[in-house]
C-alpha cells in the first residue's frame, strides 16, 4: 500500500504545487530535471573553452596576469541567465550549481582548457553574508568541476575579511574600490598548490575576481586562472 501511496502523492503534490524551472519559470515536464529542454536550447552559451585567448581572457588580463578564463553564458539582463543566477543565488536552488557544472564539465575535460590547474577555490563570502544565505551560491557549481577534473576544492585558504556592499547597482570605478583589499589569504604557508582556478557566479567588470587574485598571487605566487557561470563584457 504505502509503494501506492507515495507515487500518488506525488502526482498530487505536481498537479497542484509544480516544480518550475528557474529559466523561464514554467512548470517542469516530469522528464525534465532542474532546467527545463527549451531554456537549455536557449541559454547563450560562450565558447569560452575552446578559445583560449577569448574576450573575456583579453579583458581580466588587462588587470594582472590570468592564464585561462572561462564563462558558461553571455550574460543579459531580464534574461533566462539572470533569472537562473537569482533562483541559484536568493532562492536557495543550489542544484542550479550542480547541473550546470555537470553541463560544461565535458567541454572542459575534452578541451582540456585548465589541464594545468592543480585546485579550485570557490570565492568566499564574507561570514556575515554566509550566515544571512546559509550557502556559498558557488560552492556546488566548484564541487562538480573539481569532482570531473580530479582536483580538491580549497575552502579555507583565502577569507573574504571585508564586507562589501551589493555591487550591481555601483558604476565601474567605486566596484574597484569597494572591492580593494577585501581578501586575506590565511595558512599560506602550508599551502603546495601553484595554479588556483577561482570559481565566481557572474563576471562583470572582473573587480571582485581580480582582488582575491591579487591576494593569492601576493601571498602564494604561482598562477590563477577564472571561471565563472556567466559574463557581461559590456
Amino acid at each position: 500500500m504505502k509503494n501506492l501511496v507515495l507515487p500518488s502523492l506525488r502526482s498530487f503534490a505536481a498537479i497542484f504545487f509544480p516544480k518550475l524551472c528557474p529559466g523561464c519559470m514554467n512548470p517542469l515536464h516530469e522528464t525534465e530535471r532542474v532546467i527545463c529542454w527549451g531554456c537549455q536550447l536557449a541559454l547563450p552559451q560562450t565558447d569560452h573553452p575552446w578559445d583560449f585567448q577569448n574576450e573575456l581572457w583579453e579583458k581580466m588580463n588587462q588587470f594582472g596576469r590570468v592564464e585561462r578564463v572561462v564563462s558558461l553564458f553571455d550574460f543579459h539582463k531580464n534574461s533566462r541567465v539572470q533569472s537562473l543566477l537569482h533562483q541559484l543565488k536568493y532562492k536557495g536552488q543550489q542544484e542550479i550549481g550542480e547541473f550546470l557544472g555537470n553541463w560544461i564539465a565535458p567541454q572542459i575535460m575534452t578541451s582540456k582548457v585548465f589541464s594545468e590547474v592543480d585546485a579550485v577555490l570557490p570565492l568566499p563570502l564574507h561570514p556575515e553574508r554566509f550566515r544571512q544565505r546559509g550557502y556559498n551560491q558557488v560552492q556546488k557549481f566548484s564541487d562538480c568541476l573539481a569532482h570531473h577534473l580530479g582536483l580538491p576544492v580549497v575552502n579555507d585558504l583565502v577569507v573574504r575579511k571585508k564586507k562589501t556592499r551589493p555591487l550591481v547597482k555601483m558604476k565601474n570605478t567605486d566596484r574597484w574600490e569597494e572591492v580593494d583589499n577585501a581578501f586575506a589569504v590565511k595558512g599560506y604557508q602550508n599551502n603546495t598548490f601553484k595554479h588556483f582556478l577561482l570559481v565566481d557566479d557572474v563576471i562583470t567588470t572582473g573587480a571582485t575576481l581580480s582582488s582575491c587574485a591579487n591576494a593569492l598571487l601576493e601571498t602564494c605566487g604561482g598562477s590563477i586562472s577564472f571561471v565563472a557561470l556567466a559574463s557581461r563584457l559590456s
